[in-house]
């Protein structure tokens, strides 16, 4: 794994060295760069550069587009165009959590749109108000925004604007903890989203629909609806729905006691999460090589043009700075590795120290059931005086140290614990369930207080095959009306 982020390290300082080489040619590059984007096009190549950068999550970039691109359409008195990208620019600010900011371009937008008419426009900036005013818990203006959105998309019969808009009323109400109205506005999100047969908006409203089914404690609705949105991501290809989707099994399932549901669910989350973040690394590798290759072209015919004039100024700034950049990276690793040194060392540490608290805690725990046995002697002799209680000869501490590997050895441990619970064994019998002898040894292993890790040590099996074989056992106990081996066990000792 180290060698991987060195290799990433070493990357990074490539990609630095060539854009040290093209700072000295910034002025120029950014006029030729104008000078070769027609001037009726310039905002619409920009907007397109800002919204291909936002879709790749390179928010600062996207930024830098819009601004241009809005002071481009603002100096041109283009109202329209203006209104557009003020909207752009409130998305951005939000992804980059300046609220404040966005909320002065939503509004700036929302003046110009209902100016000029643009009712579709003026209904996405009351749902982006809605959604920022929801973060900040403001639910009452979040209402009053979305609810004007909603009656504009309902005029216009924009029905994948209104199934959002509707998305967004019961995300307010949910976070409200007002579940009963968000359910309702979430059905109506996915009635909208059926009628054009959206089926990404439909896989939200199936996976909103699943969080309150889990809130109100619907598991048959929850895994359904969870199910349902998983189903579709994978019809749309969506990598983030199928992500999220996975993610809302693996919780609901969770949330219901269902762990191995729950882990399987949570391992493909796990990998579909991987899956994005290596593709999105490819994708930003792609733009930045793409941009790259851009500034090197006219790089290139800067050069030609002074090539005579700057040809040993920028050998030696490239020298120079190349100089500089591997002393620089060189700190910086020598820093990251000693970092992994020394947090290795804590955690060696960190581990040792928690082992000796486990032995102390175990020690502890095998006095406690000595006591307890010596004190359940003495409650005996008090109940029942006239009958002699005869002292074992072994006692909990030896049973705790003993290994069961063989049916022989299995004969004796079994003889040394009657000695201390002589009606264990009796009590199973009693009880008319056909226990097999390996889930009796499971049994005797709970009675004794052992986890799963310390019972496979005492078997010689693998942790594993001890919850197999309590599984089986919890199957058997709840077809005799016992919800779990701990309340069967707990019937067993009294």
């Amino acid at each position: 794994m180290l060698d991987r982020k060195k290799i990433k390290w070493i990357r990074v300082i490539g990609l630095c060295f060539l854009l040290l080489a093209l700072a000295c040619n910034e002025n120029s590059t950014d006029k030729h760069i104008q000078k070769d984007l027609p001037g009726e096009n310039n905002t619409a190549k920009l907007t397109d550069m800002g919204n291909e950068q936002w879709r790749i999550g390179n928010y600062q970039e996207a930024l830098s587009y819009f601004t241009r691109a809005y002071k481009m359409a603002k100096a041109s008195n283009d109202q329209k165009e203006t209104a557009t990208l003020l909207n752009n620019l409130g998305l951005v600010h939000w992804r980059l959590e300046n609220n404040t900011a966005a909320m002065e371009c939503y509004t700036e937008a929302a003046v110009m749109a209902e100016k000029n008419g643009m009712k579709r426009l003026l209904g996405l900036t009351h749902t982006n108000r809605a959604l920022i005013l929801k973060e900040q818990r403001d639910f009452k203006a979040a209402f009053n925004q979305n609810n004007k959105a909603i009656d504009i998309f309902k005029e216009l019969g924009e029905s994948r604007e209104l199934a959002i808009a509707y998305n967004n009323q019961g995300q307010i109400y949910r976070f409200s903890e007002a579940f009963p109205p968000a359910l309702k506005f979430y059905l109506l999100s996915l009635e909208e989203c059926k009628k054009i047969n959206y089926l990404e908006g439909m896989a939200t409203a199936y996976q909103n629909l699943s969080t309150v089914y889990a809130k109100q404690g619907n598991k048959v609705k929850a895994l359904w609806a969870g199910h349902k949105c998983l189903k579709l991501s994978y019809q749309v290809k969506s990598k983030v729905r199928i992500s999220e989707g996975l993610r809302e099994l693996s919780r609901n399932y969770d949330l219901f006691n269902v762990q191995d549901s729950a882990l399987y669910y949570y391992k493909k989350h796990y990998d579909a999460e991987k899956e994005i973040m290596e593709a999105n690394q490819s994708n930003l590798l792609s733009q930045y090589q793409a941009n790259l290759g851009m500034e090197v072209k006219n790089l290139r015919i800067t050069n030609l043009q002074n090539e005579k004039k700057i040809a040993n100024t920028r050998f030696m700034l490239i020298a120079v700075s190349v100089i500089i950049a591997l002393l620089i990276a060189a700190f910086f690793i020598y820093r990251y590795l000693s970092v992994i040194k020394f947090r290795k060392s804590q955690l060696e540490l960190q581990l040792q120290n928690s082992l000796q608290l486990i032995q102390i805690k175990e020690e502890e725990l095998k006095t406690y059931i000595i006591d307890l046995t010596h004190k359940n002697n003495i409650i005996n002799r008090l109940q029942y005086p006239e009958r002699e209680i005869t002292e074992p000869d072994y006692d909990i501490n030896d049973l705790l140290e003993q290994k069961i590997l063989t049916d022989d050895g299995w004969d004796k441990f079994k003889l040394r614990f009657e000695a201390i619970y002589p009606d264990f064994f009796n009590r199973i019998r009693a009880s008319g369930i056909p226990v097999s002898e390996a889930e009796i040894r499971v049994l005797v292993l709970m009675r004794l207080q052992l986890n799963a890790t310390d019972m496979a040590n005492v078997l010689g099996i693998s942790p594993q095959s001890v919850r197999t074989c309590k599984m089986r056992l919890k199957k058997k106990l709840i077809t005799n009306d016992y919800e779990s081996v701990e309340q069967y066990l707990q019937f067993i000792i009294s």
